[in-house]
């Protein structure tokens, strides 16, 4: 990144331009006693050099693992080499929202393709191109389900964590109450849920497959939401959808996610992309920017940004939401992921993943002290519970540079796999585990 420094002759021209005489007077109004007293205790400037190899140092202290068995909302999944070569190409490195459509038509029919293919992967009419990632974007489709007149959601307790968090933070900022849903068996009960008092709720969010890897019966939730006039929201891994029933299938008008696993490396964690789909009666709700077709004075083809006033984007007081962000370049990823793929590519991947888990699930369930906490179906995650402490288990994994499951306590872990394993790699993992059991 280029840096020129302001010179002293420019920083006197351009305070005499705004009428005042020195730089303190820009923060007249800011109290004196939130003002540093004494220099931040900070180390002396370093030479470009000094600062390249202490850079190399700390890179050094980051471990790429061979294989990973850690998913937990982040997955490492295969992705072919034209997305990550057609997404690198210079007209695409730098996108900003696209105003003027005259001149940024490649962006815009981008950002319409992401669009297109994440309704037809959850079977809905309507999707936003980008939400800043999975948690931003359950947030927003929390405040889409909201009702004029009722103020408070119920949500699982078999939601991924970090996604409570945000919402929670977020319903506190807006003053929506929120009430979570007891689980049974790691699954959303749905008896807690017909207990709830309903005067007051607007909607329902679950997710599927939930944080622990279980497939929820969203059917049955969608059902009882609709009976009750309540909207539901389903948070769901995109991948999943190559198999499992989509939430347009289900009865959900009203889904999102994080949009990671189609074609974004992990990188450290993220960028990612949140994404929304939803049924038409969410139209004119959903946050973010929207891309439609239509046709130029010469009636070819056109795209532009549509069905949104400007303030979306610049004027913060008056948009719909405040954290929506033009992933594009992250959106454009996934377009290239999903339309490389197609269909029975995804299926595929989602088979591959399914297969290999369910396998490891067998083998690990076969080592004495080992054995699964809940007996749901899942995708191609799952709870063990075992007498090993965890955090011995992954010593010996990080040994072998294999990244071991996710800890969810001393001796419970979430196993993940997806097909970027092979059987080999599994059995390592499973011969590993059964060292450190003896």
């Amino acid at each position: 990144m280029s840096y020129v420094v302001t010179s002293e002759k420019e920083k006197k021209q351009m305070l005499e331009e705004i009428g005042i005489s020195s730089i303190e007077e820009l923060y007249k109004d800011i109290p004196k006693e939130v003002f540093l007293t004494e220099p931040l205790n900070l180390e002396e400037g370093k030479s470009e050099f000094e600062v390249l190899a202490e850079m190399r140092k700390i890179a050094q202290k980051n471990v790429i693992f061979d294989s990973t068995f850690r998913g937990a909302g982040s997955y490492r999944h295969l992705i072919p080499e034209v997305v990550k070569h057609l997404s690198s190409l210079s007209g695409f490195a730098t996108s900003y929202t696209p105003y003027q459509a005259e001149i940024s038509q490649g962006n815009l029919q981008s950002i319409f393709e992401y669009q297109s293919e994440i309704c037809n992967l959850c079977d809905l009419e309507v999707s936003n191109s980008s939400i800043y990632d999975g948690a931003s974007a359950s947030c927003e489709a929390l405040v889409m389900s909201l009702k004029r007149d009722k103020n408070k959601v119920l949500i699982s307790k078999a939601i991924h964590p970090n996604y409570i968090d945000a919402i929670k933070a977020y319903a506190f900022a807006r003053d929506i109450r929120i009430e979570e849903i007891d689980i049974e068996e790691g699954l959303t009960s749905l008896d807690n849920l017909k207990k709830k008092d309903l005067e007051s709720v607007s909607s329902i969010i679950v997710q599927s497959p939930n944080f622990y890897g279980l497939i929820e019966d969203v059917e049955s939730i969608s059902t009882f939401s609709k009976d009750n006039k309540l909207e539901c929201v389903e948070i769901v891994n995109p991948i999943s959808l190559g198999m499992l029933k989509t939430p347009g299938e289900m009865g959900v008008e009203l889904a999102c996610g994080e949009a990671q696993p189609l074609g974004l490396d992990q990188g450290f964690g993220g960028p990612y992309l949140g994404f929304i789909a939803a049924s038409n009666k969410y139209l004119r709700k959903i946050p973010g920017r929207i891309v439609g077709q239509t046709t130029d004075v010469n009636d070819k083809e056109a795209y532009v940004l549509t069905l949104q006033a400007r303030e979306q984007h610049i004027r913060r007081e008056k948009a719909s939401s405040s954290i929506c962000s033009n992933q594009a370049l992250s959106a454009l990823r996934c377009a290239i992921y999903m339309a490389a793929m197609g269909k029975q590519g995804i299926k595929e991947v989602a088979k591959r993943s399914f297969n290999n888990a369910h396998y490891a699930m067998e083998q690990i369930t076969n080592i004495d002290g080992f054995s699964r906490k809940w007996k749901g179906e899942f995708f191609h995650e799952f709870v063990i519970d075992t007498k090993v402490d965890v955090d011995l288990i992954n010593k010996a994994l990080k040994e072998n540079n294999i990244e071991g499951p996710y800890k969810l306590g001393k001796n419970e872990m979430l196993v993940c796999l997806t097909e970027a394993l092979s059987k080999t790699e599994i059995d390592k993992f499973i011969d590993i585990l059964r060292q450190v059991k003896k």
